[in-house]
């Protein structure tokens, strides 16, 4: 009976074991035409995204040299040195706010442009998973299999004259 029970166990485990595969789902993406085309479109949008953070910056560090320059002028009370310490930090922040925003609309602008490419590629690999049944798909890069024989770190090690 318990021989019975151990080869019904290891037959559920090798059929379960059976029903599930893997995919590169990198290399597919990299096989995909519209991935080059989205790549150029965030390209350009960051371009532009770049482009309106470096006059941001060249306007804030314009501001600056202003509000550092009155502050070393001649007869500036210390009040008005306090209020343009405290324009300079809003400045400051104001400038971090902006790359902020930018940081946040490019990741929503590649998230937009590659949402419809993984779809397309998760549906295809769940209708090629069905069709050939397998339960579960994993990604080559989550595949773990290490048993000491065939580990062949020490033999390589040896030919190598390590």
């Amino acid at each position: 009976m318990k021989k019975l029970l151990l080869l019904v166990a290891f037959v559920a485990s090798s059929f379960s074991f059976a029903q599930t595969g893997y995919v590169d789902a990198e290399f597919l993406l990299s096989k995909m035409p519209e991935v080059s085309a989205a790549e150029t479109q965030l390209k350009n949008y960051t371009s532009n995204l770049q482009a309106d953070i470096t006059k941001a910056e060249t306007n804030a560090n314009a501001r600056f040299q202003a509000l550092q320059q009155e502050a070393q002028s001649e007869g500036v009370t210390d009040e008005r040195r306090q209020e343009i310490i405290q324009m300079a930090q809003q400045l400051e922040g104001s400038l971090n706010t902006e790359k902020q925003g930018a940081e946040l609309k490019l990741a929503t602008k590649r998230n937009e442009l590659m949402q419809p490419i993984y779809d397309k590629l998760n549906a295809a690999i769940e209708k090629v998973a069905k069709a050939k049944g397998f339960k579960i798909i994993v990604s080559v890069s989550s595949v773990l299999f290490a048993e000491d024989s065939v580990n062949i770190t020490e033999a390589v090690k040896t030919e190598m004259g390590l």
